[in-house]
């Protein structure tokens, strides 16, 4: 598509509303920041860091290991952790053990200076449980945007709003790597808005597939990412009850996510998962699930909730030759830049 054009950006703004109080069915806001204009631009690579060049061949396998919505817990409708929830925190460790690191996708209006209730059904962190996941275990973070509006639904001054606002509100917070990749809210995009909107200030703009981004198609413009999205659901063996309960969706097992960690040279391939549970639920909860017995009798209520043994099952057979990396160091090995215009 042509570059040429271009949108004139005057007094750009959006507001945050600041609310303060504890965990509650009320998501708090507080640091959601005022963006003026759009956000500054930000340096691709960092000292030491070799940045690509467009139509440079990297054969480099990357795997991302990302979390939709970045979010900390599940919990009840009293806004208390489900039994057997995994929260990030513990993810995070698992991870550091393995010497793996993720990245989050960031709703910035959902979080606070403390945790809180996200419509009754999971618990947000706060804005330090997202610098610990930084500066502790090494994560980065992507944009889902300021308020995770449908960007097919807002005018073109709110799509620049919500997702160009969504970089500098992160940058100001200490995560400077949000460019990276904006992860469109529920899959809602368009070719005219990554374009002309998305990329004034994102490398890659996420599209959920079940294949990986070659450098070819990663590197062309408007810059599409694939994200393969991990779906729990009913057990995977027909022949039981549970293949006939639980979420719509059939429960993706390791079996069927390994083969996909073997990335080719020169690929990429980003597996996003939700929230993590272990064991089996507590009768009466608001989810259910079981991730005890053999992998294809695993089965979640919700599509987003998916067996921790299982993840870890997934990361543990990525190859030693495939680099574990974000969104953002494949940008700069690949040369695609937001083009800030």
């Amino acid at each position: 598509m042509p570059r040429s054009r271009r949108l004139a950006v005057i007094g750009l703004a959006t507001a945050a509303t600041a609310v303060a109080g504890t965990a509650s069915a009320t998501p708090f806001e507080e640091g959601a920041a005022i963006v003026t204009g759009l956000a500054p631009a930000v340096p691709v690579g960092a000292p030491g860091v070799a940045v690509g060049a467009p139509g440079t061949r990297d054969t480099t396998p990357y795997f991302t290991i990302q979390f939709g919505r970045t979010q900390w817990v599940s919990a009840d409708k009293l806004c208390k952790p489900l039994p057997n929830a995994v929260t990030l925190g513990r993810v995070a460790t698992l991870l550091q053990q393995r010497g793996k690191v993720a990245s989050g996708n960031v709703v910035v209006k959902r979080q606070g200076v403390s945790q809180s209730c996200f419509s009754n059904y999971v618990i947000s962190p706060s804005w330090n449980d997202l610098t610990q996941l930084r500066t502790v275990y090494g994560w980065t973070f992507n944009s889902a945007g300021m308020t995770y509006a449908n960007m097919t639904t807002l005018t073109p001054t709110e799509q620049l709003a919500e997702a160009c606002g969504s970089v500098g509100a992160l940058a100001r917070r200490g995560h400077t790597r949000a460019w990276g990749l904006f992860a469109y809210p529920n899959n809602k995009y368009s070719d005219k808005i990554q374009t002309q909107v998305v990329k004034k200030c994102f490398a890659f703009g996420r599209q959920y597939g079940d294949t990986t981004t070659t450098q070819a198609a990663g590197a062309l413009w408007p810059n599409w990412q694939t994200t393969v999205s991990v779906n729990g659901g009913r057990c995977a063996d027909t022949t039981l009850a549970c293949s006939t309960s639980g979420a719509s969706s059939t429960y993706q097992t390791p079996a069927m996510l390994i083969p996909k960690t073997r990335v080719a040279a020169g690929a990429w391939t980003t597996m996003q998962w939700y929230r993590l549970v272990t064991g089996t639920s507590t009768t009466g909860t608001v989810a259910q699930w079981n991730c005890t017995g053999a992998e294809n009798t695993h089965w979640t209520s919700d599509a987003e909730l998916y067996c921790v043994r299982d993840f870890l099952r997934v990361i543990d057979a990525i190859p030693s030759t495939v680099k574990v990396t974000d969104a953002a160091t494949v940008a700069e090995a690949w040369g695609v830049k937001p083009s800030g215009t």
